[in-house]
């Protein structure tokens, strides 16, 4: 959802959303570019189209420092065909890529949050000196393995979920777990259509006062 800030400016959309199924695997990304970037909704919608593009051609297993090079290389390249400096398209990139048997691997570069319900409610983490640097961190700015977050989790049963959080939504969180659990479990209850009603309702009626940023979300959620 666009934010009320860039609604009222007139800018597009900087959070980008995609997910793709083919064979037994799939993948999931949710990317922000960055405002004070002047091309960064093209940034973060390209960042998505890179994780759907290379991860189609990878093998499950690949280390995830190749997985995550791969993506990057392949982003510039789409910025290359456009004649977009990557400064001027800086974006963070979080994503999440399963498989038929449950295992999934979570990637988070940047700002925003991956928290997932299992058999114990977790998140990605960033590295504590990451919280209280001034270091940008996102396609574009970071050239090392150790600015990205990275978990390998496994979904087994119907309650198991993850949400893909950008840092609109995720900064105004007083109870991660329960919103987690609570879209895990609508999700998994309503169909696909009443559950991206329920969401653009809770997005658009969000309760922060005076909130600005753009809003996006990607759930993943068991389904025999």
């Amino acid at each position: 959802m666009i934010g009320p800030r860039n609604l009222r400016e007139k800018k597009s959309n900087q959070d980008a959303v995609m997910h793709r199924f083919w064979k037994k695997n799939w993948c999931i990304a949710v990317c922000d570019g960055m405002g004070s970037k002047p091309l960064s909704h093209i940034g973060s919608s390209l960042a998505c189209r890179s994780v759907c593009d290379v991860l189609k051609h990878c093998d499950f297993s690949l280390a995830e420092k190749e997985v995550a090079k791969k993506i990057y290389l392949h982003w510039l390249k789409l910025l290359k065909e456009k004649n977009i400096l990557p400064t001027d398209a800086a974006t963070t990139c979080l994503f999440a890529w399963g498989n038929g048997e449950g295992v999934v691997r979570l990637f988070q570069l940047g700002d925003g949050a991956i928290y997932y319900q299992t058999e114990s409610f977790g998140h990605v983490s960033l590295k504590s000196d990451d919280l209280f640097s001034n270091q940008t961190n996102a396609l574009g700015y970071s050239k090392k393995w150790d600015d990205w977050a990275y978990k390998k989790i496994h979904l087994t049963s119907q309650k198991h979920g993850i949400v893909l959080l950008t840092d609109g939504i995720s900064d105004d969180l007083f109870n991660e777990q329960l919103f987690t659990s609570t879209l895990i479990q609508k999700a998994t209850l309503q169909s696909v259509r009443r559950i991206k009603k329920y969401i653009q309702h809770e997005l658009h009626h969000w309760p922060t006062p005076q909130h600005s940023d753009d809003k996006s979300i990607g759930i993943v959620f068991w389904k025999k």
